[in-house]
């Protein structure tokens, strides 16, 4: 991406971008961290690459629940406490 937007030639192609219409959107402006979290945690654990499909739809965005987003933060409180622990 750096080579890219520097205008340096690069063996790789450049990047495609799509923007996906169903992507989850957070119901007020305090949710974002774990809205991002959570959707880079989707695409990380999908080894298909079919995130792509399944938030691209255009008519039924996908929803984070609740219990969705208390999954994030509880990985997340479970992180930094062993990264304290492991610290000490």
């Amino acid at each position: 991406m750096y080579n890219s937007h520097t205008g340096k030639q690069s063996s790789r192609k450049s990047p495609i971008w799509k923007n996906l219409q169903g992507t989850p959107r957070q119901p007020t402006n305090v949710e974002c961290g774990y809205y991002m979290i959570r959707f880079m945690r989707d695409i990380i654990h999908d080894p298909a690459l079919a995130f792509e499909k399944k938030f691209d739809k255009k008519k039924e965005p996908v929803v984070y629940t609740q219990e969705h987003i208390d999954e994030v933060r509880l990985e997340w409180a479970e992180f930094v406490n062993k990264q304290l622990q492991n610290n000490n």
